[in-house]
């Protein structure tokens, strides 16, 4: 590929990232290997996105995330997951 080429897409792709909204990833409260608590505020992020990290860690340990339990702070989430 032509070095013109490369820099061309690559300038396309930061700038279409700069225009999407940004979108924060739960962040952990605790973790251990029997499960893994994480929260997130419902306006930058979501659950689909809480559960693609819970099975990625419970994975990690050859096991499968399963939802134990979610509450609402105010505008914060909280999910619970146990490791299987």
């Amino acid at each position: 590929m032509p070095r013109y080429l490369s820099v061309a897409l690559l300038a396309g792709t930061l700038a279409a990232s700069a225009l999407s909204p940004a979108i924060a990833q739960p962040w952990t409260l605790s973790a251990s290997p029997g499960g893994i608590t994480m929260r997130w505020y419902s306006d930058t992020s979501n659950e689909p996105q809480a559960h693609v990290r819970a099975g990625a860690y419970c994975s990690e340990m050859g096991r499968v995330a399963r939802l134990g339990a979610i509450e609402e702070d105010g505008s914060a989430v909280i999910a619970r997951y146990r490791c299987f």
